[in-house]
């Protein structure tokens, strides 16, 4: 039988984001109320409203729905959206510290086998630091699911740990 594991991302929603959209919507609902005239006669005032909307509606695709990292079992390893990626054709597996705009960020980096069949997808071939196989371990899952993902890993690979 095959045991399958699946490991969800951790977002915190009170951030910046979070407290510009609120003060969006506060100033929106004050200007509305207090000088209506800007809904009926300023075409710009239509553009910022849906532009807020878009925005409302982002903050809550991300925030208010379940995002999958990986799905783990015996035989592979699903990252995100990728196609999942069989464990006998990964050789090992690294920590590693990779730049991520201003920040350094602890990443764990699948290294894939030579000549493996797979197919990568655009933001595997253009990823930056990261590898087409990486795994976040700074803080955007719980630190019970890092902690797992890591012996889930150890279990399969050699997994070579970053000071």
């Amino acid at each position: 039988m095959v045991k399958t594991k699946s490991f969800y991302y951790k977002f915190n929603p009170i951030n910046f984001w979070t407290i510009l959209n609120i003060l969006l919507v506060v100033g929106f609902v004050y200007t509305i109320y207090n000088c209506n005239s800007v809904i009926y006669y300023w075409w710009q005032t239509w553009c910022l409203i849906g532009m807020l909307g878009i925005s409302i509606a982002l903050w809550t695709y991300k925030y208010a729905f379940r995002h999958r990292m990986a799905l783990i079992d015996d035989k592979t390893i699903k990252i995100d959206h990728c196609e999942p990626v069989a464990w006998k054709d990964l050789e090992s597996a690294e920590e590693k510290i990779v730049r991520c705009g201003f920040e350094n960020r602890k990443v764990i980096v699948l290294k894939p086998k030579k000549g493996i069949k797979y197919k990568y997808n655009f933001l595997q071939k253009h990823n930056a630091g990261f590898s087409p196989f990486s795994i976040p371990l700074y803080g955007i899952l719980s630190k019970n699911d890092e902690g797992e993902i890591v012996k889930l890993i150890k279990s399969k690979l050699s997994l070579k740990e970053c000071k």
